[in-house]
């Protein structure tokens, strides 16, 4: 006998939230921040009483102080021998106008005033994937800058203006800079600009309309903002792996950043002291943790192991020579004691019962209890390990986004002239200078804007 079953017709109706903004910014960083606020009417102009003292800077500037920076060609700067070898040089400018003097450890005021035109706003929206201020959310709260905190400050609202006052010291915590960051934008009236948790999944042209596809973290509810124009700001957030075949295997031993590290290491102490084993070995003489990485984070991951008395391995690919060219050696003293303190045991300038360096060095293999190193002679060592800590430096998955590769110039891409990248994205890390690129792209947004009759608002369906 046949018995045939029956099921009704099942139809999932997926909400999708759809927008309409021209332009669109995914990343809501530093660098959305800032662009955000060019283009919701926040203009420089040159400040006459506080004059350049670069003379051909100056009477530029001079020539036309009744305009703001967007509204100037300022393609003379590529020109000037101090920032034509940057490749960014309006991004150098910006830098120069708002700190003048500031590596050499000036303190002149800014030659730029700030003025809000909001009759020149030109309508945006910015989404990003964590709350407002990007990576500096999932930073450690405690962990100081390696910025001064006036190299942090946002189009037309300073550092020393949020806090009513310059700061007593010259680094500030990393939950000192989100909280900043959220400040900004409610001070600024920005917030009605951002949308929060937007994952993205797809970038794409269709016609002449870009198509950006995603959903909400959050309720996991679908999004499709369409636009003219679309600007790439998010930071690089994915930490870069090892790439060896057993790392995602062993993904409990290890971790990609400081603040993660830090949780581990008071993780296992609280669990020791709360069970009470006496009889467990001390950190001093327990298997190491191995830092791969001679950048700031690796650094931070170091300086925290033997804080907690916790025997550590530095891993650094580079060699001595190498080693005595990074940024790390360039740092003050006065300023930076904790870093310069463990890059001379990097160089060997210094030693510590619980560090070892190991230079010109690879994590080659990797098992749950021990790692394979390979040194610059080829030698194997053999190590056994508590907790791996990789700070190789971090990346961006926007990319593969993209159905197609884009490189960009002058913040601006070479395949499509309507897409644009920012901050780290295009290569600017540091915020004193992410400024200025978001300046050129506004300087773009604006041009575009007033050539072509472009729809716009936001409109949720």
């Amino acid at each position: 006998m046949m018995i045939i079953l029956f099921f009704p017709a099942v139809t999932v109706d997926v909400q999708v939230s759809k927008f309409y903004s021209d332009p669109q910014i995914a990343g809501n960083g530093p660098a959305g921040i800032a662009l955000s606020s060019f283009l919701s009417g926040m203009h420089p102009f040159y400040d006459v009483r506080h004059p350049h003292e670069n003379v051909t800077v100056h009477e530029r500037l001079l020539a036309n102080q009744d305009f703001s920076l967007i509204d100037q060609d300022l393609s003379w700067s590529s020109d000037l021998t101090e920032l034509s070898q940057s490749g960014r040089p309006l991004s150098v400018l910006y830098d120069m106008l708002v700190r003048p003097g500031a590596d050499m450890g000036s303190e002149s005021p800014g030659c730029l005033q700030w003025e809000m035109h909001r009759e020149r706003e030109v309508d945006h929206m910015v989404i990003g994937e964590t709350k407002i201020g990007g990576s500096w959310n999932e930073y450690d709260p405690a962990m100081l800058t390696v910025s001064f905190s006036d190299w942090m400050d946002m189009p037309g609202l300073t550092m020393e203006q949020w806090l009513c006052g310059r700061p007593m010291v010259k680094r500030l915590p990393s939950v000192a800079i989100a909280t900043y960051l959220k400040k900004y934008v409610e001070k600024l009236r920005l917030r009605k600009k951002f949308h929060q948790h937007f994952v993205v999944s797809s970038i794409r042209k269709v016609g002449d309309v870009w198509v950006t596809e995603g959903k909400r973290s959050t309720d996991g509810r679908m999004f499709r903002i369409r636009s003219k124009q679309v600007v790439v700001a998010c930071g690089k957030t994915s930490p870069r792996k090892l790439e060896l075949p057993n790392e995602e295997l062993c993904s409990s031993n290890i971790v990609y950043d400081v603040r993660t590290l830090k949780e581990r290491l008071d993780s296992t102490k609280k669990t020791v002291i709360d069970e009470e084993c006496y009889d467990t070995p001390s950190t001093s003489t327990s298997a190491p943790v191995i830092v791969v990485g001679d950048g700031v984070s690796s650094v931070d991951c170091v300086r925290h192991c033997l804080e907690r008395d916790i025997p550590v391995v530095h891993v650094i690919r580079r060699t001595l020579r190498e080693l005595r060219n990074v940024m790390l050696s360039r740092l003050s003293p006065a300023h930076y004691s904790e870093y310069t303190n463990i890059y001379r045991m990097m160089i060997g300038r210094h030693a510590h019962k619980n560090y070892q360096r190991l230079l010109d060095s690879n994590i080659s293999s990797i098992s749950k209890i021990h790692v394979e190193i390979t040194t610059g002679t080829r030698e194997i060592i053999e190590m056994p390990y508590s907790t791996l800590a990789v700070c190789i430096g971090r990346e961006s998955h926007f990319s593969s986004v993209f159905d197609s590769a884009h490189t960009f110039l002058d913040y601006r891409s070479q395949q499509d002239p309507t897409l644009f990248a920012v901050g780290a994205y295009a290569g600017d890390h540091f915020v004193r200078f992410l400024v200025g690129g978001c300046l050129r792209v506004a300087q773009h947004i604006n041009c575009n804007m007033n050539n072509n009759n472009v729809e716009k608002g936001v409109k949720l369906v």
